[in-house]
């Protein structure tokens, strides 16, 4: 909480109402990395909020929780402001090494500037298969930059994670559409084998000849993927025909696969066909439909 920090996404100069984005973290309560990549984390949607504007009177006013989502760990915000703001520009581009600056607030509410470089880090233990990293000093809720300006993403714990724009303009289209954010919940802990040390990606394309796609780490137990032999080694090769080469990916595709479900009549909580290429341990490439249920969507 002392190093907190959200920015505005959208200002109405006729109500003089900002919307402020930020992570989730601020109204959480209890939250450890295992309640978290568990789900028994827990969160507290009427807590008293206070917006420190930063402006020369120190002003603070109010913020209304508009929308939030702990699994994506975003959290939108309503605050009246009588100012004319700025609104800065997102970028979806992600462009592995490139260098970044992380905005954010210490303790004193002091701006702080860190420089770090995009990169992958994984699969942790807790970690999302939404986050990217910086390598900066961790920071909740403050803006991933380039060099440019534009926002590449939003900071957020655990560590040095920050949740790409791709997937936060994803999140705000689907709270406008449909008031939620649907998502499907494969049962797989998964890591890219583009990521690996050139070693290992080498001797995988010698003895598999594949030099793309997600390796399985772990496979939830009870889940569809265990119940039809799906194992740590295999590699998904690809999701309802589109080729998936990082979780980032992954989950950009997920969530449009949840928002076309939607669009086309279908409803929250109900089941639908995935088709999911594999290859297998044996090095055949297998095909099989996953049949999901989506439990997991907070409006």
């Amino acid at each position: 909480m002392a190093r907190s920090s959200g920015f505005l996404i959208d200002w109405d100069e006729g109500s003089k109402e900002g919307t402020v984005l930020t992570s989730a973290r601020i109204i959480c309560s209890k939250y450890t990395a295992l309640t978290q990549w568990s789900g028994t984390d827990e969160y507290v949607p009427d807590a008293e909020i206070i917006a420190h504007l930063l402006d020369e009177d120190e002003t603070t006013v109010p913020a209304i929780l508009f929308r939030y989502d702990k699994h994506i760990n975003i959290a939108v915000l309503k605050v009246n402001l009588d100012l004319c703001a700025k609104i800065p520009r997102f970028s979806s581009d992600i462009n592995y090494g490139q260098e970044i600056l992380v905005l954010g607030r210490d303790e004193r509410l002091n701006m702080t500037i860190a420089h770090g470089c995009v990169h992958f880090m994984g699969p942790t233990t807790y970690q999302r298969h939404h986050y990217l990293f910086t390598g900066c000093e961790p920071s909740i809720g403050g803006m991933v930059i380039d060099f440019d300006g534009h926002v590449l993403g939003m900071a957020n714990f655990p560590g040095t994670a920050y949740i790409p724009s791709s997937i936060v303009l994803k999140c705000l289209d689907m709270w406008k559409k449909f008031q939620c954010i649907p998502r499907l919940h494969i049962g797989m802990k998964l890591s890219p084998i583009k990521f690996l040390d050139p070693i290992h990606v080498e001797r995988i394309f010698r003895k598999c000849n594949i030099d793309s796609g997600l390796i399985v780490k772990e496979v939830s137990h009870g889940s569809i993927a265990e119940e039809l032999g799906v194992r740590p080694g295999d590699v998904v090769d690809s999701v309802n025909g589109e080729c998936v080469a990082t979780t980032v990916e992954l989950e950009n595709l997920i969530m449009r696969i949840c928002e076309n479900h939607l669009d086309q009549g279908g409803a929250i909580g109900s089941c639908m066909d995935i088709l999911v290429c594999f290859f297998m341990r044996c090095l055949t490439a297998v095909y099989f439909y996953i049949f999901y249920q989506s439990p997991y969507v907070y409006p």
